[in-house]
């Protein structure tokens, strides 16, 4: 993975010298793995000095600062429908592909598992009502088209609200109130200095903003140059690099054997990402004047939802197997193929939130 990162000073030239925008957007997409990889390096690594509650909450939380990073980045170069687009593949990659891969590897290596599955049910709960309040703009914009702006500001602040209170219940709490982060606790690192895991993580979190700049920049010209649409782009191409971070998290769980943990740091991440990551973007898109709303496509929602049944059957059946994850990543290459073939046209925008 550290070799990948010579893909970055490759990308700053290329760019630089204003090269084939395919060959910056492949550039970037490969730059943007490695850093991902190291800031949640550095996150599990500060999670582990400070504790299970504080540190898991530290960890679910920045764990999704990549998919922040990136849809922020977006925006401000005028992609609003590209980044409302990989909010869908961010949870379509954590529900599918994560669980999946790690489902294969885990199965595999240890067989079929049973797992513990009463704490894993308030996440699914919580999963399942995050899912709801992501169709209500969708459903609202179909029947009443001329009346929604607004909401999606009004329902993005709602869910900060409730992340909000997530917080303060996993802190005062002790962590049995919040919704799954101290689940999350990384293994223990070799010993490092706080001001030189502090530091990789800033480095590295400065560097993915820049790359995400130029992979912006070259992402509309490569998507005419590929004929991909937009809807596809930001689903499978930026979802899919946001979302990288859950499924290495979730591999390395999952050949340890720890198979509650691969199922947290995919839900747990599926929360995050609609409790704290689209709300923020939603409002920043206001603040920059670019209009960004939760008001999803009517496939979008299809496919969110059917990813959210799919993790809460697991959960219930409470054995897991190989197979499961081979359908599971199956799914996930119906949906890709679905998305390739889906035209821009048929992914209306809502009004302006």
């Amino acid at each position: 993975m550290r070799w990948l990162l010579l893909s970055v000073p490759a990308m700053f030239v290329l760019k630089w010298i204003d090269g084939d925008p395919l060959l910056v957007f492949a550039l970037s997409l490969v730059a943007v793995i490695p850093l991902v990889e190291e800031m949640g390096d550095a996150t599990e690594r500060l999670a582990v000095r400070l504790g299970p509650t504080i540190g898991g909450l530290l960890n679910s939380t920045l764990s999704n600062a990549p998919e922040l990073i990136i849809g922020g980045v977006g925006l401000a170069n005028g992609l609003a429908p590209v980044v409302k687009a990989s909010l869908t593949g961010s949870i379509l990659v954590n529900l599918l592909v994560g669980l999946g891969c790690a489902l294969v590897v885990g199965g595999i290596k240890f067989g079929a598992r049973r797992f513990e599955r009463k704490r894993l049910r308030a996440s699914v709960a919580m999963l399942m009502l995050c899912a709801a309040c992501l169709i209500v703009p969708a459903v609202f914009r179909f029947s009443q088209p001329e009346s929604n702006r607004g909401l999606s500001t009004e329902i993005a602040v709602v869910l900060l609200v409730v992340y909000v209170i997530n917080v303060l219940a996993t802190v005062f709490g002790r962590g049995t109130e919040g919704i799954g982060p101290d689940e999350q606790l990384p293994e223990t690192f070799p010993e490092e200095r706080a001001w030189i895991t502090l530091a990789r993580l800033a480095l590295s979190a400065v560097a993915l903003a820049i790359v995400s700049d130029a992979l912006s920049e070259s992402l509309a010209p490569t998507a005419r140059q590929l004929g991909l649409s937009d809807v596809f782009s930001g689903v499978i191409l930026l979802g899919g690099v946001g979302g990288i971070g859950e499924v290495l998290a979730a591999i390395r769980f999952a050949r340890s054997g720890r198979q509650e943990l691969v199922l947290a740091v995919t839900v747990g991440s599926t929360i995050q990402l609609t409790l704290l990551v689209a709300p923020l973007l939603v409002l920043a898109g206001r603040v920059i004047g670019e209009p960004m709303n939760l008001a999803f496509s009517g496939f979008e929602v299809v496919a969110l939802v059917i990813a959210v049944l799919v993790a809460r059957e697991l959960i219930d059946g409470g054995k897991v197997s190989w197979m499961e994850g081979v359908l599971l990543l199956a799914l996930y290459a119906i949906f890709l193929l679905a998305f390739y073939h889906l035209p821009d046209q048929a992914v209306v925008d809502a009004m302006p939130a």
